[in-house]
């Protein structure tokens, strides 16, 4: 008794791996780089075998052509960079918040960076770019952007190359939307900081005799604290309510 054993299935899922990892590896909360590479290579695996058991039908390739492979796999890994790499920008949004934030209450210091190996240079940039994550996981976002992995195959096909132009044009469409969401992020700081300084303006002409950065510093320090204590909920709904959006439906 004889058995042939076939390697399509080996070039298959090697294909579907290709643009599976290149996306977890960019994937917020799991792309990190304290996150163990085991780690993220096992789940990469996990999610590439599932996808591969669901798409194995629409596989279809010449395994004797090595150039034609390689070449989707190419494409395959590009196409999961440009997916990855959209989704790793939306975390642009709460450190520009918290940079913005920082720089109107006060909390922040050019001279001294924030103290963590992270994207932010800022310490409210630190603490809006760890709470994004970790309100990443508790609000389930990490559930859509695994679908979201599946959702790109109706996107671009398995083995296409993408398109440069239309997916630059996506990308800074995409770096756009994050950019203003950060802004809309801050905005109770922007508030707050064109109030407050109107009056510290006012009492400067009143009083021009009063120590007036001894007394504003603090009171802007404070006041940052009371309206972040309010506003943190609000900012950190806004910022899954729009990555959700586009988790929906990227690149669409």
């Amino acid at each position: 008794m004889s058995y042939e054993i076939s390697i399509e299935p080996v070039y298959g899922f090697m294909l579907i791996l290709a643009r599976v990892g290149a996306i977890i590896m960019l994937m917020p909360g799991i792309g990190e780089s304290w996150i163990p590479a085991r780690a993220r290579l096992l789940l990469a695996l996990a999610v590439s075998g599932v996808l591969y058991a669901g798409k194995s039908s629409g596989l279809q390739f010449d395994t004797s052509d090595f150039g034609a492979y390689a070449s989707a796999v190419i494409a395959e890994t590009a196409t999961g960079l440009i997916f990855g790499g959209a989704m790793r920008l939306f975390l642009a949004a709460p450190v520009i918040a918290g940079q913005i934030t920082s720089q109107l209450t006060s909390i922040s210091n050019i001279f001294v960076p924030a103290g963590m190996s992270l994207e932010a240079n800022s310490v409210l940039g630190v603490w809006f770019y760890m709470g994004a994550l970790m309100f990443i996981f508790v609000s389930g976002l990490h559930y859509f952007m695994l679908d979201a992995i599946s959702s790109s195959y109706a996107v671009i096909a398995v083995g296409e190359l993408p398109h440069l132009g239309d997916a630059a044009k996506h990308i800074i469409t995409v770096f756009a939307g994050v950019f203003i969401l950060g802004v809309q992020m801050a905005a109770p700081f922007v508030l707050l900081s064109l109030v407050f300084n109107l009056g510290v303006g006012l009492t400067n002409k009143m009083l021009a005799t009063l120590p007036l950065y001894f007394v504003a510093m603090p009171m802007s320090i404070l006041g940052g604290l009371y309206v972040l204590a309010f506003a943190v909920a609000p900012m950190l709904n806004a910022f899954r309510g729009v990555f959700a959006a586009w988790l929906a439906a990227p690149f669409q």
